[in-house]
């Protein structure tokens, strides 16, 4: 007989979250995640600064939806790129290659990935928020190390990220 699960109602207020790193160029705050859902899903909203962007990937175990909230994105999934505004939403299946790009200042989005579990790399890889002001750099360890640590998630790296300037 397995563990029976209780999952429990909670609310995360407006600009918080269970974890808020810095990750990338921008700020990451988990809304929820493996622990909190039982697995089924995790949840984060980003807010990132013109430019920032993910390498081309492929997830071997969630599916992964981008909600925009605020700002201009590029999202690729695919051979297809779609350029997303506030309120738009793209879903991209696992084993899908896919990336994003921040085209705007600033974008907020809501992102969520299924099953949940992946936020915890961000969480472990993030450097703590403890104030409004981002580090001086990118919040990333080296590529080769960034790869090696997706890939113990079944997350695959398959090509560059792509660049705002060439949208």
């Amino acid at each position: 007989m397995s563990p029976k699960t209780t999952i429990k109602p909670y609310r995360v207020a407006a600009g918080e979250g269970l974890a808020n790193v810095w990750f990338k160029t921008g700020r990451l705050a988990v809304k929820t995640g493996r622990a909190e859902t039982g697995g089924g899903f995790s949840q984060f909203e980003t807010d990132d600064p013109r430019g920032t962007a993910t390498a081309l990937h492929v997830h071997r175990n969630e599916d992964e939806t981008f909600y925009i909230l605020d700002g201009d994105v590029t999202v690729q999934i695919g051979d297809q790129r779609v350029d997303l505004a506030a309120g738009d939403y793209a879903f991209a299946p696992r084993d899908v290659p896919h990336a994003y790009a921040v085209r705007s200042e600033r974008a907020r989005m809501l992102v969520t990935l299924c099953p949940g579990g992946l936020e915890e790399l961000f969480v472990t890889g993030g450097i703590p928020v403890t104030g409004d002001i981002p580090p001086a750099e990118n919040v990333l360890p080296p590529p080769e190390e960034i790869a090696r640590l997706l890939a113990e998630h079944g997350v695959e790296v398959v090509g560059p990220p792509l660049v705002v300037d060439e949208l």
